[in-house]
Formats: structure tokens, sequence, C-alpha cells
């Protein structure tokens, strides 16, 4: 236990107890919607999380995570309707497929930020969109694509120890936590450190002898590989894929909601993934249209900007530290 503390921190050990808690006992007390909204939220998570690390750490203001993980859903189904790959290796491969990719897009994106790298990847975002509907997601028809419109069309089936969508959802929190567990470790690395020092100064950072180049790439194949997890594991859940579901607005959503819930935070991950899938959710069975939470995070916004710039993680935090005070000089 002590060697995870000081690996991870106490914060994150205390996180973990809670995640194991909650993939317990939320299928025993919810509905099946909301077992099967939790999981999407977890699944929201993974590029919620690559968002957070290009920006939150490197100040780079990424707009195609949610296409990525339509890569990873694509690669998932290819293998595993065409090839039978278990689910493990589906997972692998999408990560590792995805993260060249990312390398791929960050290389010619090394000398833009702020708006500049943001227009370049929503376009990059837009294309994917584009082929995804002219491609299609593969459901068991011939050729390289995979693709049917009409038959017999195939489902990706879920690995045997999660047929259940309770089972499903645990799977889902536990690689959630594996993959938080494995990005918080490396924020912790001489390469998180180097990332802390680019994000203040490129030139700084190079003269202290950082590689900026590699760390630029390296940064953005983490993160498009955590999104290549997520749609493997989506492209599971779901036995098939919808070119709609990474229509480039949702790109651009999850983006600002990362910004508003906080982005160097994993709990602001997290947020932003139950906000993204949750809260919509929430409204439409209280009979509201689920879009109004759209309305609502235009609201979070502008808190976000005269109240919590660094996200609302870092304003919970601030005010559970604040109760702690309090209660420690009651007596």
């Amino acid at each position: 236990m002590t060697r995870l503390r000081s690996l991870f921190g106490t914060s994150t050990i205390a996180a973990i107890a809670i995640a194991f808690v909650v993939a317990l006992v939320v299928p025993m007390v919810l509905g099946s919607g909301w077992v099967a909204t939790l999981t999407s939220c977890a699944l929201y998570t993974l590029p919620a999380a690559g968002v957070g690390l290009l920006y939150g750490e490197l100040r780079l203001a990424s707009l195609t995570q949610i296409a990525f993980v339509g890569l990873g859903g694509w690669i998932a189904l290819r293998f595993g309707i065409g090839f039978g790959w278990p689910l493990p290796v589906l997972v692998v491969v999408s990560a590792a497929v995805t993260a060249l990719f990312g390398a791929a897009l960050a290389l010619p994106a090394l000398r833009l930020r702020d708006l500049y790298l943001a227009l370049v990847t929503l376009l990059v975002a837009a294309s994917a969109d584009v082929a995804f509907n002219a491609a299609g997601f593969p459901n068991g028809g011939s050729g390289f694509l995979g693709y049917q419109a009409f038959g017999d069309l195939q489902r990706l089936r879920r690995p045997a120890i999660a047929t259940t969508d309770d089972g499903y959802f645990r799977l889902t929190v536990a690689v959630l936590v594996a993959v938080l567990l494995g990005l918080v470790w490396i924020r912790r690395t001489s390469l998180g450190r180097s990332w802390a020092l680019i994000a203040q100064s490129e030139g700084a950072a190079a003269s202290s002898g950082i590689r900026v180049t590699r760390g630029k790439v390296v940064a953005f194949a983490i993160a498009t590989g955590t999104s290549g997890i997520a749609g493997a594991l989506m492209a599971a859940n779901l036995g098939q894929l919808a070119p709609s579901t990474f229509h480039v607005s949702n790109s651009l959503l999850l983006f600002a909601l990362v910004v508003i819930a906080g982005s160097r935070s994993p709990a602001g991950w997290v947020i932003a993934a139950l906000l993204y899938r949750a809260v919509p959710y929430f409204l439409s069975e209280r009979g509201l249209n689920g879009h109004l939470a759209t309305m609502l995070f235009g609201l979070a916004v502008m808190h976000n900007l005269i109240s919590a710039p660094a996200g609302l993680a870092d304003q919970l935090a601030g005010v559970t530290a604040k109760l702690r005070t309090r209660r420690a000089v009651a007596p």
C-alpha cells in the first residue's frame, strides 16, 4: 500500500476504491438503462482523458478524440468480425493503430498552437466523419471494408466473462481504472515533467535538453491510443457502430466539457463524461428533451470562466478542503 501511495498518491488510491465500489454496487441498485448509460460514461472518460492529457499538460487543443474512438471501433469490428480475434487483442491492436495515426497527426501540427491547431484537428475530425459515412463500419461484408448494406449482418460479440450488461459495466470500469492509473503514473515520470516545461516555454525546454518534438508526438500517441481503447470496448458493448456516433460536433462538445470539468484532473475527466452522457439521459428520463443539456453546458462555460477557471473538479476539491478545515477547528 505504501508503494502504491508513493506512485499514485493518496487521493488516487481513494478514487480507485470508490471506482470498485461503484462497479460492484451500481448494477445492484440501478436499472438497466442507467447501467448502460454509466457504461457509456466510463467509455467516454477515455477520450476525455486524452483531451485532458493534451490540453491540461501541453495546452494543445485537439478536436479529434471522438474521431479516433470511431477509428478504434472500426479496427475492432474489422478484426473481430473478420478474423474472430478476442477482445483483449482487439483492444491492444486498436490502441496501437490509433496511436500510430495520432503520432502521424502530430508531425504536421508540431508548429501549430491554439486556434490553428484546433482548426487543423477539427478538419481531420470532419474528414474522419466523411470517411465513416462513405465506408461504413464492418458488419460481415466482403472485401477490405467488410461492409454490406443488406444480407446477414454480423455483430461483434462480448467476451465470455462479460456477456451481461452488469458484467460489461464492471469490465469497462476495470479497464478505465487501469488506463487512468497509467496516465497518472506517466505524469509523475520524467516524460510528464518534460510536458510541464514544454507547456511553459518550448524554448526553455529545448535549452534544458528536452526533445520537444518527441514529447509532443508521444503525447498525441498516448491520447489517441486511449481513444482507440474506448472504440474497441464500445464496439464490443454495442456489437455494431453507426457513423452518426462520431460526428465532428461530438468532439467539440467533449472538448468543451473537459475544459469545464477540469482538464488536469482525472476527476474532471470523469465529470466531463458524466455531463456528456448521464445528464442528457437524466433529462430524458424526466420527460425533457436531452438536448436541453447543451444549454446547461453553455451556462457551465460561463460559470467556468467567471468562478472556476481550473474546472469544476478543482472547485469541488477546494470546497472539500474548506469543509475539512472547518471540521478540524470545530472543537
